[in-house]
């Protein structure tokens, strides 16, 4: 009786404090996404005794049109009358009998009685406290604090109150599958704990260290001792300089995360995105929040903007979920943003490391403690910001070390997760071009934060972020890493093969990325833009391409994690149009599109971040380019040739044994959208010149046009010194393919720095290697074998007759063999 009276008390003089309360649920659409029967009773399970979390619960369920819990007493719980259960009062009743004993017995005994069991866990604040800091101990959130605690917690943390609610689990269906109802009971209690473990873990992280405690163990580790000694020996500094030195090195790594920087960052860039953005569209966080509760995370984006850095914590923070800590360049480490960013989870590292192998030491030792200790880390594995929109290369370094880290600790499954990070405009566009073409990196500095201040003033249009499927990396090291557990968990050197597996990882992870693009409105429109000639086109056919180019998705969509936010031609032909600048020329006959050159040559930013999504139906259309008629299998012969050099390029996610089936399903999609026809006799046509669907197939075979041309320069070089007979060093061959595709934009009026990019004639070169078409010696001389011949003649099939002519010219006159005309 004195309970329940002094509860009642206590809950009328909470209300004061909870018209203060700011809270956050995970889901964010609760009565949606639980999806509770209203017939069947509710059960709400809290992680620990606490009427401030339960009375937290009631205006959550109150605001969300949810089943309010009440005090059920003795009494089971029924469909007009939820009830709440603390779990530490469930746990209890393994112990001794308890009132409640009772009445979960008579539940369970109770084969027509039912309830959904909703597990919520309430956090007050997201700090998870710091082990010698007493102060932030006694306010950061416990399971264990008493009531004066809790009400302090309360008071200072109730604006920033988040509330996971799980999925509700049916109580009949968890006893019916266990030997005994008091098994059953019992299994529940430990699968609850467990859940809320991890639950808390997933949203606030491991209880945090202190900066000079983190820095002083790692330079107490065996390896840092090590090189600090063998610094020593090398003889420019005595013992206590190489530990000086160590110590320099370890401050200028670590993080300083402090979870009040974070909340203060969440508030700042809640308000400067929303004023830059037009808002930031998130994907597959439901995926991820599962991933969470049970693994540390690695989080690998593609990195396109400084951007990316802030958007990736704040959308976490903002799911509920812990902000990783990131990788980021020691070029950002300047007054002010170095000792922010630093506070919100970034620890720096050096471009190279060369041969400084202290320093090699000291982040590795760091690397390790982060991983030990159970923290969630993000980092570029590309290395740089992407100038093009295409993912570059993922580099080996830094992921080798953290895979390395990650495989030998055995305390808990580590999780990879793939992130897509997409911009409608990128802020760095004019400088990315600008270093294309040449000009200095520009040295980032406090003057470029002032100059950021006019970003406020501008619209860069939407953010999309899509986190891609996990790769449980120990389930990944066993299939492709035998006996990889016996070597790292042993204390040994890496396994052999071992830069093969990080490489291959590497691309397994770039490829997750490209499959979780997002086709935004305005990357679909630079799609369809680009591939018009002279870049302009009737707003009609502008709009039929874009049908076609969605349900060419749809149709045969490229994974599971494809997004596309907007399938209506007519509104992301709305939303794109003043981001991307295309004009509208009003006609008598039907209003013309139109895009600016320089203009033109900023989309190609926008279109290469989905291009990948049509290579093959691209590559199926240029087949048609010189030919009105083709056999199937004519058309995946070509596909399964050509398919190892699209994959290079572009990450496709396919394996080259799949290449057939994934040309004859995209075939079949061509067909029901008229793109493709078949013939009486089987074989496969074009559409009529004069149809829609023929200018929809000339515009997707120019999509990869410029890919194609760069593919046909390759073979062609490489027959043309075979023909001569020359030996020829990688390194030049690379360089005359540039010239020569330098030369062929200015003739061709192309303004795309990207279409003379180096790297992608070397992944051309590396494929043909694969391919035993080409041998690289060991001092980098090329040996062509005679079926490049075949190659190069097939090649200039998929040309147009324009570009076929102006590419054989440059050929012809070349220096080398304008020389060699001229000898014979």
């Amino acid at each position: 009786m004195f309970t329940a009276a002094f509860y009642w008390i206590a809950w009328w003089l909470y209300q004061p404090l909870n018209r203060l309360i700011r809270y956050r649920t995970t889901p964010s659409e609760l009565a949606s996404k639980l999806a509770l029967d209203p017939a069947r009773p509710v059960v709400y399970v809290l992680a620990a005794r606490s009427w401030g979390d339960l009375f937290l619960l009631d205006r959550i369920c109150r605001d969300n049109g949810l089943p309010r819990p009440g005090r059920t007493g003795t009494l089971l719980p029924s469909a007009s009358q939820a009830g709440a259960l603390y779990l530490p009062a469930l746990l209890e009743t393994r112990i001794h009998d308890t009132a409640l004993t009772g009445v979960v017995t008579r539940a369970a005994a109770d084969p027509g009685f039912d309830c959904q069991v909703v597990p919520v866990s309430a956090f007050w604040g997201r700090d998870p406290g710091q082990e010698t800091s007493l102060w932030k101990l006694i306010f950061a959130d416990s399971v264990q604090a008493g009531m004066v605690r809790k009400l302090i917690i309360m008071l200072v943390n109730g604006r920033n109150v988040y509330a996971n609610f799980g999925l509700p689990l049916s109580f009949r269906d968890f006893i019916a599958k266990e030997k005994t109802p008091d098994f059953a009971v019992r299994k529940l209690g430990r699968l609850l704990h467990i859940y809320f473990l991890h639950a808390r873990t997933a949203a606030l992280g491991p209880t945090l260290q202190n900066r000079d405690v983190v820095i002083q163990q790692l330079l107490n580790t065996a390896r840092v001792k090590e090189e600090i000694a063998a610094e020593a020996r090398r003889g420019k500094l005595n013992a206590e300089q190489a530990a000086e030195k160590a110590q320099r090195y370890a401050e200028e790594i670590a993080a300083d995360y402090s979870a009040t920087t974070v909340r203060f960052l969440e508030r700042i860039f809640e308000f400067v995105w929303n004023r830059i953005f037009r808002g930031v569209q998130v994907f597959g966080m439901e995926r991820l929040r599962e991933t969470a509760q049970g693994h540390e995370i690695i989080y690998l984006p593609s990195h396109r903007s400084h951007a990316d850095y802030l958007l990736l914590s704040y959308v976490l923070y903002q799911a509920g979920l812990v902000p990783p800590h990131i990788a980021a360049g020691v070029n950002l480490n300047f007054w002010p943003a170095g000792p922010i960013l630093r506070r919100g989870g970034a620890f720096y590292m050096r471009r190279s490391f060369g041969s400084d192998r202290l320093y090699t030491a000291v982040f590795r030792a760091y690397v390790d403690s982060l991983i030990g200790r159970g923290y969630s880390i993000s980092f570029y594995p590309e290395g740089t910001r992407s100038r093009t929109g295409r993912l570059l290369a993922p580099k080996a370094g830094l992921l080798g070390m953290v895979i390395e880290s990650a495989l030998r600790q055995s305390a808990r499954k580590v999780a990879i997760v793939p992130v897509y990070v997409g911009y409608d405009k990128v802020w760095e566009l004019s400088s990315y071009f600008k270093e294309l073409r040449g000009a200095q990196k520009q040295k980032e500095s406090a003057s470029d934060l002032l100059k950021g201040a006019k970003l406020l003033t501008k619209s860069y249009g939407r953010v999309h972020i899509n986190f891609g499927e996990p790769m449980q990396l120990q389930e990944y090291a066993d299939k492709h890493l035998p006996g990889w557990r016996d070597s790292l968990r042993g204390g040994s050197e890496t396994p052999p093969g071992w830069r093969d597996f990080v490489n291959r990882l590497g691309l397994a992870n770039h490829r997750r990325i490209n499959a979780a693009a997002v086709a935004s409105p305005v990357s679909l429109a630079a799609v369809a833009m680009l591939a018009s000639p002279q870049r302009a086109v009737s707003r009609t056919e502008f709009l039929e391409q874009l049908t076609h180019l969605v349900r060419l998705l749809e149709g045969r969509p490229y994974g599971e994690s494809l997004q596309i936010p907007e399938p209506s031609p007519a509104k992301s032909l709305e939303w794109a149009a003043p981001i991307a600048r295309i004009a509208t020329v009003p006609h008598p006959w039907g209003d013309l599109l139109d895009v600016a050159d320089r203009d033109a040559v900023l989309l190609t930013y926008a279109r290469n971040n989905i291009q990948h999504l049509f290579a093959v139906p691209s590559l199926i259309a240029n087949l048609f380019r010189t030919r009105g008629v083709l056999s199937e299998e004519a058309v995946v012969t070509g596909c399964r040739a050509l398919y190892p050099f699209l994959r290079t390029e572009f990450y496709l996610r396919w394996e080259p044994a799949e290449a057939e089936q994934v040309a004859r399903d995209c075939i079949e999609v061509m067909l029901k959208q008229g793109l493709l026809l078949r013939n009486d006799d089987g074989r496969l046509a074009r559409p009529g010149v004069s149809t829609p669907e023929f200018s929809t197939l000339a515009m997707l075979g120019r999509v990869m046009g410029e890919t194609l041309e760069r593919y046909c320069m390759t073979t062609l070089l490489l027959a043309d010194e075979r023909r001569m007979q020359q030996s020829v060093l990688r390194d030049r061959f690379e360089e005359d393919c540039r010239r020569l595709a330098e030369r062929m934009g200015v003739l061709t009026g192309r303004d795309s720095p990207e279409f003379f990019d180096k790297a992608l004639f070397r992944g051309y070169l590396d494929t043909l290697i694969d391919l035993g078409i080409v041998v690289e010696g060991e001092d980098r001389r090329l040996l062509v074998d005679a079926r490049i011949e075949r190659i190069a003649e097939r090649s200039l099939e998929l040309l147009s007759d324009e570009t076929r002519q102006t590419l054989l010219q440059l050929l012809t006159r070349r220096p080398q063999a304008a020389t060699a005309a001229l000898e014979t």
